[in-house]
């Protein structure tokens, strides 16, 4: 498609406090499950996807990222938050800035995922969406609510009523306007605000008066890791049958 986006970005600022007792000093996208890494993972499928360009945002042990990525993707950007241990995930999607001129997607650092997540948001018919899957029941979900295919909130917490349309999946595309106005969002929150503010908060301020559009796919593999079950699930369940997938055929434009 025309508006396709080619560049990413990835939030991997995060210090995975409830990883400690597993990830040895490691930020969450680098923790080894079965000989895969979440980020560099990542890396690869977003190549085969067509995306030249990616932008990692780091943090917490970002000296971590710093090697990996000259021996492995040295042609991968890289923004720092300094200020990872107090602020949340829309800060890191701030600092970005310079970098993201354009349409992009923008993904989480601990996603273990099929290749179709990537190729559902890049030939979505919308240009500002987010990824949805069925229910997984890994714990710790984000709902995504919502009619008409587009966002109403995006939320850990069950609502009356409605069920929602599906569970965040942690990836989505902005065009740079709606990226713009979730940037001028977050300045105008103030400091004491801003503090613990992440991207899903922005996204669903805005969705209410600038459409944002959902893309579901009810059967995507795939799972976060933020949690000891989270990587248990990954190792017994995601892993095994991300492994008898075909590999992604690289994406014609």
């Amino acid at each position: 498609m025309s508006h396709a986006p080619t560049t990413a970005v990835i939030l991997a600022a995060g210090m995975g406090t409830r990883l400690q007792a597993l990830h040895n000093n490691r930020p969450k996208g680098l923790i080894p499950l079965d000989g895969v890494r979440p980020v560099p993972r990542s890396l690869g499928l977003l190549d085969a996807a067509g995306i030249a360009n990616v932008v990692l945002v780091t943090g917490w042990q970002a000296d971590a990222y710093v090697e990996v990525l000259a021996r492995e993707f040295p042609s991968v950007q890289r923004v720092h938050n300094p200020d990872f241990a107090r602020t949340g995930s829309m800060h890191s999607l701030y600092l970005a800035r310079p970098r993201l001129p354009a349409d992009f997607l923008f993904l989480e650092s601990d996603l273990l995922y099929e290749p179709r997540a990537l190729t559902a948001l890049l030939e979505a018919p919308r240009r500002n969406a987010v990824l949805l899957s069925g229910p997984t029941e890994q714990g710790d979900e984000v709902h995504a609510y919502g009619e008409n295919g587009r966002l109403g909130a995006l939320t850990k917490q069950r609502r009356p009523g409605p069920p929602p349309v599906g569970e965040f999946v942690g990836m989505g595309r902005l065009t740079a306007e709606f990226y713009d106005r979730m940037c001028r969002h977050f300045e105008d929150l103030g400091t004491l605000q801003a503090g613990n503010y992440h991207y899903d908060d922005a996204l669903t301020a805005l969705a209410a008066e600038h459409p944002l559009h959902l893309v579901v796919v009810p059967d995507l593999v795939w799972c976060e890791i933020d949690d000891p079950s989270h990587h248990a699930r990954a190792l017994q369940h995601t892993l095994p049958r991300l492994k008898q997938l075909p590999a992604p055929q690289p994406r014609r434009a």
